[in-house]
């Protein structure tokens, strides 16, 4: 799994929902060093991953590439782009608050999702993966969906997971075992690196 390219951030505002990458050559070419070739790339639709996988092919081969909805963000709904102390005004008397996330998981925005929304969305899409043995293949995704998957695969509550820092164009892997190999204690799933340097 691969978070895409930083965005550009205007300060004290939220972020917009599909803003543009910032691509810098050298970074995506070291990336690119580090993830297997001719592999099947599941990238979200959203502008920042599919411009960090246009980047990324021109130094790697794939297989093919399956733009999924899916695996893409949360949607932040009508508080995309706006000012952070507008937002704090409306969530700032809502309970519990959380330590590590500006929303806590379970807070639906306006027109959007919350965290716990796109938990079931990323967990429902993993569970119907199916892959041969021995495959490789990669996400080009988004922080909240790389958490996702993370906190499902080691069975983490969304209100822990929302809490794991996750880089842009640093390289978590997961293992997955098929159902019939993951009947003893452990489940199917192994965290092998997180936000590994390329």
């Amino acid at each position: 799994m691969v978070r895409h390219a930083p965005v550009l951030k205007k300060t004290g505002f939220f972020p917009k929902h599909d803003p543009d990458a910032v691509i810098k050559k050298n970074q995506i070419k070291k990336l690119a060093n580090s993830i297997p070739n001719n592999c099947t790339w599941y990238v979200s639709p959203l502008k920042r991953t599919f411009q960090t996988a246009k980047a990324l092919s021109k130094y790697l081969s794939y297989s093919k590439i399956i733009y999924e909805n899916e695996i893409t963000e949360q949607n932040f709904g009508d508080w995309s782009g706006k000012k952070i102390t507008e937002i704090w005004k409306i969530i700032k008397k809502n309970e519990p608050k959380h330590n590590f996330s500006f929303i806590s998981p379970e807070i639906t925005p306006p027109n959007g999702e919350s965290f716990l929304n796109q938990f079931e969305r990323v967990k429902l899409w993993l569970e119907k993966l199916r892959l041969k043995e021995g495959e490789n293949i990669l996400l080009i995704t988004h922080a909240g969906t790389i958490r996702s998957v993370i906190s499902h695969a080691l069975k983490i509550k969304p209100e822990y997971g929302i809490g794991i820092e996750i880089l842009h164009q640093k390289i978590s892997v997961i293992e997955m075992f098929s159902k019939k190999f993951s009947k003893y204690k452990g489940g199917r799933f192994r965290l092998i690196s997180l936000n590994k340097e390329s």
